[in-house]
């Protein structure tokens, strides 16, 4: 099912994982209605005409921001757009790219085929100025990297309406390149050796190139929005905030934007795929050579591989259609070995320790950075594991242990936010510009249909403080589920103190107090452990907004596990259920040690056990 002719036809995903609502509920062709005048301008490629949004602003969907990556140019850096003539009605979002869909991407039906090589474009959310006054302003620009395992997801995810007509700002949401497309280790060059600072084809790092890209297009055409080219803030969220962060660490990115937000930082940076890996480029190749009738089996692939020079390889890969050469991986949404993304390859992405590279204001982009993770993360994909849940029909109806649900969420939580803001703030702020530092709590969801308690099921879970930030909770048919009229008003209020809080900090590198002189300040991380350096969020039943101290790390994890009064099975296994990345030198070290070396055994009893988070 193709969701471009309402990009709100997608529902949010968890609802999706609540299974109370196919992928896409399509609504109609009703589109936009083009034509007022006020919403006109030009960019660099051409003239272009939006639409007013309900949010009271002006909308435009599916910009292109460099050409399609398709032919010759799969695998290589972006290149410019073409131009046009005449104006080009932007009414709706382009195609995502090329994914499978999946209950956490919105697009289309788990499984099923989804998107285009031709994807590169950005949709623009401006408050409503016209065209002359939008030459005089400018505002804040916001750009927000979705989501999504760097396998499934799209720009138009979200809407920026409301965030940017509420706040005065500009919102850019953006696709970049996906899976193998985005993220590929070229033949020829299987360690990332660097070529040189130009040689950018060779890097692998393609979708992280498409945001250099897109943000390069916000530079070149902010103003014609009202936006401030030297004011732009990178926003991001779970894979997303890998993106978001790596550009901390991407020289090519340097003066292109001037805060960051990362919002419930996803998996760390990707190793290079040993030869023996499923998903190494070599493993790939002879696979394909297989099904493509060059090869008799693995044994003739591998000789042939081995005779072919790397650019041929390329060549016959870059041949392929591009459902051919996707099924060659191991399917997204399953893989305990994930594809590669996000390389350190040393010409895009810097080489490196990370923390070493941000203690350094010499080699990262020192820029102002808001870090925060959710209380609940890893409930929305806890809510159905069988082996915590009990479901019918797919629906969860109740949990196996409540005691151990908790338990288990709470220790994935405070992992979680020990490797995705406490380690990277502290070096930032000791050494740069100020860090800042959140948590978002919210869990007033309440009963599903009766039964279903989802504030203790979900809780504040992973991807739900999106809706928060952007204003934005029409879904599709069943928000009601978790967006209702009995947590309606403080919901809202919620919301709008993000918002402002988001936008302040847009504005100035300073959340201060969110755009209200009564509002709590949202102060600085601080060296001094003791000191309040964490804002919480939630409503004033749960506690309200306000400053708490933060010192989390993995060392404090495994010691409040150890507390525990548990028997030795059950630490044992609360430790693998917490540190469940596959490749993890740190916790292989810390298993054996733990329990006083009582827990036998590897620390994953199986490759089904990692974590695809």
């Amino acid at each position: 099912m193709n969701c471009r002719i309402d990009y709100r036809c997608h529902v949010w995903f968890a609802l999706l994982l609540l299974a109370v609502l196919p992928a896409c509920t399509p609504r109609g062709p009703s589109l936009p209605t083009p034509g007022d005048p006020a919403s006109a301008r030009r960019i660099d490629s051409g003239e272009i005409v939006g639409f007013a949004n309900p949010a009271g602003g002006y909308s435009w969907l599916g910009i292109p921001y460099a050409a399609p990556p398709i032919g010759d140019l799969r695998w290589r850096a972006p290149q410019p757009a073409k131009a046009w003539s005449g104006n080009r009605n932007t009414l709706l979002p382009g195609e995502p790219c090329i994914q499978y869909g999946s209950q956490l991407g919105g697009v289309g039906t788990p499984g099923s085929q989804q998107g285009s090589e031709d994807c590169l474009y950005v949709n623009v959310y401006s408050p409503r100025e016209t065209g002359s006054d939008a030459k005089g302003s400018a505002l804040p620009v916001m750009v927000w990297i979705h989501g999504g395992g760097n396998t499934v997801g799209h720009g138009a995810f979200v809407d920026g309406g409301a965030l940017a007509a509420r706040e005065n700002v500009i919102v850019v949401t953006l696709n970049y390149r996906l899976g193998p497309f985005g993220w590929f280790v070229p033949p020829g060059n299987p360690r990332l050796e660097a070529h040189g600072p130009g040689d950018l084809d060779a890097s692998g790092n393609y979708g992280s190139l498409d945001v250099v890209a897109a943000l390069r297009w916000v530079q070149r055409n902010a103003r014609a929005f009202g936006g401030d080219p030297g004011n732009v803030t990178v926003f991001g969220e779970s894979a997303g905030g890998t993106n978001a962060l790596a550009l901390l660490v991407t020289p090519a990115a340097e003066g292109l934007f001037h805060r960051l937000i990362v919002q419930s930082l996803g998996f760390g940076f990707s190793a290079v795929p040993a030869d023996e890996s499923p998903v190494s480029t070599a493993a790939v190749l002879r696979k394909l050579l297989v099904s493509q009738g060059r090869a008799a089996d693995a044994a003739a692939a591998d000789a042939l591989a081995r005779r072919m020079p790397a650019e041929e390889q390329t060549a016959f890969l870059r041949s392929l259609d591009p459902w051919t050469l996707y099924a060659a991986y191991p399917r997204p949404g399953s893989e305990w070995e994930r594809i590669p993304s996000v390389f350190q390859d040393g010409v895009v992405v810097r080489r490196g320790d990370l923390a070493t590279l941000l203690a350094d204001p010499a080699t990262h982009i020192d820029v102002p950075t808001i870090l925060g993770t959710n209380r609940d993360e890893p409930k929305i994909f806890m809510a159905f594991d069988p082996r915590l849940v009990r479901s019918a029909f797919g629906l969860p109806y109740a949990l196996r242990d409540p005691v151990s649900y908790e338990l288990e969420a709470r220790y994935r939580s405070l992992l979680w936010k020990a490797d995705g803001v406490d380690s990277i703030a502290a070096p930032l702020a000791a050494y740069g510009a100020p860090a800042y530092a959140y948590r978002w709590d919210w869990d007033e969801q309440g009963k599903a249909y009766g039964m279903i308690d989802l504030s203790t099921v979900v809780g504040a879970a992973h991807g739900l403080e999106i809706p928060f930030v952007f204003g934005f909770f029409d879904l599709g048919p069943r928000s009601e589920l978790l967006f209702h009229e009995r947590n309606a008003a403080a919901r809202l209020e919620l919301s709008g103190r993000m918002m402002a809080y988001w936008a302040e900090f847009a504005a100035t590198g300073n959340p201060g107090r969110g755009r209200s002189a009564a509002g709590t300040p949202w102060l600085p991380w601080s060296a001094e452990v003791s000191a309040p350096r964490m804002m919480v969020f939630d409503t004033p039943a749960g506690g309200g907004i306000r400053m708490l101290p933060s010192n989390i790390t993995r060392d404090t994890v495994v010691a409040a596990m150890q507390g525990e009064g548990l028997t030795d099975a059950e630490h044992c296994q609360l430790f693998r259920a917490t540190f469940r990345n596959r490749q993890d030198v740190w916790a292989d070290t810390a298993w054996e040690r733990y329990a006083a070396g009582r827990c036998s055994g590897p620390r994953l009893m199986s490759q089904e056990m990692a974590s695809s988070e």
